[in-house]
């Protein structure tokens, strides 16, 4: 029997429906968060929809001013509303038969909300960086729909990923690497500030390890700064090389998300009772994870380091 196990390994193998199902997930997530009891009061808007467009240039800054003051003005409607399409978007991703429609919809509802509830992520707003959650969650799960979207007569269930999202995580690594060089994210007192705010209002164990995190980063020069520019270019460029350098690059990328979704994210805070999402590490772990599953063999019949390492972890 053994000999027979070790013959017809179990293969661990990213898909478009794997990708799929932990989308859905991840809206239920969503949906649950928007009921919790102060997104039922006003301060859903004052404190969650009107500060993403603070600092904005006028087109961003007006359109969701009027949203957070009609969401203001029927909290509980609105809320309830918000909370029921996303736990349907999720429910209906989660689904074989309507995947396919709620993928569409998905990218739709991430799309409007990035703009109207994220402010296009703050990047118009001139100090938004991936350490604290650029490019906004909601784009990540539009990007993420469209990864796993099946194509017309294909199984999701046995399709890889989209082939693009290489060039999807590319982007957003790059994109970082641009953001970080900015004036107000370019040194290390900036980002020392971002750690620290990033404990603001959290429990004190939270805190604490954000105030020590805050403090290990030099109060002068650029070296951190440098550091992470550097790595965010390599887990950019990286991911469009040959297959070994690409598994390290989307490893140092997954490994930089968790490390942002702690020191800069607050793990999407989720104590302050107003979390919509987890933030943007999560979803860019799954993007990388899309990364390795749509790669295909190397030249010459080469094994793509980054699905043979899927594979050994689906033979343990």
């Amino acid at each position: 029997m053994t000999a027979g196990i070790a013959a017809a390994p179990a293969r661990l193998r990213i898909t478009r429906r794997g990708i799929q199902i932990v989308l859905g997930l991840l809206w239920l997530l969503d949906g649950v968060l928007q009921f919790q009891p102060a997104m039922l009061t006003p301060r859903f808007a004052t404190g969650v929809i009107a500060p993403a467009g603070a600092g904005q240039p006028g087109f961003i800054a007006v359109p969701v001013g009027e949203v957070a003051r009609v969401i203001g003005s029927q909290p509980v409607t609105m809320d309830v509303a918000f909370g029921l399409i996303q736990l349907a978007l999720g429910g209906g991703i989660l689904c074989a038969r309507t995947a396919r429609p709620a993928l569409a919809a998905s990218v739709a509802w991430a799309l409007l909300v990035w703009y109207l509830g994220e402010g296009l992520g703050g990047l118009a707003g001139g100090s938004a960086s991936l350490l604290t959650g650029a490019p906004g969650a909601a784009l990540l799960y539009a990007v993420l729909a469209l990864v796993a979207a099946p194509r017309r007569g294909a199984a999701a269930a046995a399709e890889s990923p989209a082939r693009w999202a290489a060039a999807a995580w590319a982007a957003l690594w790059l994109g970082g690497a641009v953001l970080q060089l900015l004036p107000g994210r370019d040194t290390n007192a900036t980002i020392s500030m971002s750690l620290a705010m990033s404990g603001s209002g959290a429990p004190a164990w939270f805190a604490s390890i954000a105030a020590h995190l805050a403090a290990l980063v030099p109060a002068s020069g650029v070296s951190i700064a440098v550091d992470l520019i550097v790595l965010q270019a390599f887990a950019g460029i990286g991911a469009l090389r040959g297959p070994r350098v690409r598994l390290a690059a989307v490893i140092v990328g997954c490994g930089l998300s968790l490390v942002y979704w702690v020191a800069g994210q607050g793990m999407g805070q989720p104590w302050s009772g107003l979390a919509t999402d987890p933030n943007t590490a999560p979803l860019v772990v799954l993007l990388g994870f899309a990364v390795l599953g749509s790669a295909r063999r190397g030249p010459a019949g080469e094994a793509d380091p980054g699905r043979a390492t899927l594979d050994a972890l689906g033979a343990r």
